[in-house]
């Protein structure tokens, strides 16, 4: 909330400057803080007219700002039945890269809960999707609402002796196993 605080407080002064340079001042007036007593119309008019440009700029990356940033659409793939920690260490090398397909990158989770890849962690508006999967089939898995089975996202750096590992983690399991498993986990960082 506060940085689009700040946005408004900059369009309302860019704005506010923007009608200053067009006014005409009488010949007496004392010289404003925006301008020298000697700024000639012409001058006040391109500060005026940028200003209008910085304005319409920022009101364009305001209103396009969301639509206009990277979807992150990643489906992930839990082995049915799993129950705990899935892991995804992003950046390893010699690890496969992530897959893409229909747009998405896809996460095949194998049953240990822990996969790694040479992919890069992406960001963006989250559009993720969660299924179980069986040979081919895939069930899908609620991340909200009754029944949920998606708990505790999040996304980490960490560092070890092989350099800076970025991560994403989240739990699959009921609310109940969730709160019990981050209770028990609540001094360690990995599953």
């Amino acid at each position: 909330m506060l940085p689009y605080l700040a946005i408004a407080l900059l369009v309302i002064a860019t704005f506010y400057s923007a009608l200053v340079s067009f006014r005409e001042r009488p010949k007496d007036a004392p010289p404003t803080w925006l301008f020298p007593a000697r700024t000639r119309r012409p001058a006040r008019i391109a500060v005026g007219l940028a200003s209008l440009l910085i304005f319409g700029v920022i009101v364009t990356w305001v209103i396009r700002g969301p639509q206009g940033s990277r979807d992150r659409t990643v489906r992930f793939l839990v082995p049915e039945n799993y129950t705990g920690w899935v892991r995804v260490d992003f950046e390893i090398a010699g690890s496969a890269p992530l897959p893409v397909e229909d747009g998405q990158t896809v996460t095949r989770i194998p049953p240990s809960g822990k996969l790694a890849t040479s992919s890069t962690e992406q960001f963006g508006i989250e559009k993720d999707r969660y299924f179980f999967y069986s040979g081919d089939t895939l069930k899908p898995i609620p991340k909200s609402g009754p029944g949920r089975l998606i708990w505790g996202r999040l996304n980490g750096e960490e560092q070890s002796a092989s350099g800076k590992r970025t991560y994403e983690e989240f739990f699959v399991g009921t609310e109940q196993q969730y709160l019990s498993q981050a209770k028990a986990r609540s001094g360690t960082n990995s599953p």
